[in-house]
């Protein structure tokens, strides 16, 4: 007979993982490792989410007539007991004022919060809302008359809920610097919802005509925040919206390949990873924070999908084995060892631009004790 302290067959623990709590879940691959290379196998999540009612997938947006169109998108088994297309409950123009308005996602993360703007005319106005559970809350306006340049929303615990957001902002065109006394700087804010208001950070220091990628989200990994520079190189941020260490290069390997300018700056296993077309079809590199070097990961062909659609583009990683794919009509979770998908057609975002992460639990959290409990501070 086995020991008592022997450890559990991985199939057991397995089946008892996907039987948990989102917050359960994400405890114990945080402090076992087993556990953690589990979550990350490609046919956990659609399991987990399938016995335990969890929404795991991506919302995809884009403009469109000068409106933002954003629709969810999962693979089977993974959007709970919803059907998609996941509207988000905040675009219903019944709940809110009559009008012409445009709402868009700016930030999202894997703990079922998103960050969006809403747009009447000239005005803009930021909330964080909870879609699976249709809960939003209006959040205090930032310094709105300087341009959104970035957005980061970061959830630090989910119960009781504590986020925080770092919106980069300046006052010249979207994704540009701005320049005071001969050196550029951006606008930093931060709002952290235990005090209930944005706190204005030191202006971010860059060099002349730093642009960041126009459409590509923060990525959150590491206990860090990731953004995408026009030239190359990435951004790392702490929670304060300060930089963690000096900016550095994408994998400079990639930048060979013909059609290296289809990338994506992705998590993978809780790490940065980055994802673009390659020779043999989509390469995959991870960052190694301890040394600051790219390792390449993977190499898979994509002869299977090519089938379909003539330019298929790399856009996330869903888990360690299935790589997101769009074109302009359809997303694709395709599993890199058997090169096999699960295909989405788009219902009414045709052309994605954006794409967000997104993992939820179908638990109301309570937004309203967010706004009583600071009303007075």
């Amino acid at each position: 007979m086995a020991s008592s302290s022997s450890p559990l067959p991985s199939e057991i623990i397995f089946e008892i993982l996907t039987r948990t709590s989102l917050k359960t879940l994400d405890e114990c691959k945080a402090v076992n490792k087993e556990c953690h290379d589990i979550v990350f196998e490609s046919n956990f999540m659609p399991q987990f989410c399938q016995r335990s009612q969890n929404i795991s997938g991506y919302f995809v947006q884009t403009l469109l007539n000068n409106k933002h169109v954003t629709e969810f998108v999962s693979m089977d088994g993974c959007s709970g007991n919803t059907k998609p297309p996941f509207h988000l409950p905040i675009n219903d123009i019944t709940a809110m004022p009559c009008g012409d308005f445009d709402m868009k996602i700016v930030a999202s993360t894997k703990q079922g919060i998103l960050c969006c703007v809403r747009r009447i005319g000239s005005r803009y106005r930021y909330y964080i809302c909870k879609p699976s559970t249709k809960q939003w809350i209006k959040l205090p306006n930032p310094r709105v008359r300087f341009e959104t340049v970035k957005v980061a929303l970061i959830v630090l615990k989910s119960n009781p809920l504590h986020f925080k957001i770092i919106r980069l902002s300046s006052p010249r065109t979207s994704y540009h610097h701005y320049r005071v006394l001969g050196k550029d700087y951006y606008r930093r804010e931060v709002f952290d919802s235990e005090h209930w208001k944005w706190k204005q950070e030191k202006d971010l220091l860059v060099p002349e005509f730093l642009c960041f990628d126009m459409f590509a989200p923060a990525v959150n990994a590491s206990g860090l925040v990731y953004f995408k520079l026009r030239d190359d190189l990435v951004m790392a941020l702490d929670y304060n919206g300060e930089e963690a260490f000096p900016r550095f290069s994408l994998p400079n390997q990639a930048f060979d390949y013909e059609d290296y300018r289809y990338n994506q700056l992705v998590e993978y296993n809780g790490k940065l990873g980055f994802i673009c077309l390659s020779p043999r079809g989509i390469g995959l590199w991870v960052f190694e924070n301890e040394n600051h070097v790219w390792e390449l990961k993977q190499e898979v062909g994509i002869e299977s999908i090519k089938e379909m659609t003539n330019f298929p583009t790399p856009s996330g990683i869903y888990n360690a084995g299935i790589a997101l794919m769009k074109d302009y009509y359809k997303v694709y979770f395709y599993k890199l060892q058997d090169k096999s998908f699960n295909e989405v057609k788009l219902n009414k975002c045709r052309g994605v631009q954006e794409v967000f992460p997104f993992r939820s639990d179908l638990e109301p959290v309570d937004l309203s004790m967010l706004r009583t409990n600071n009303h007075f501070h």
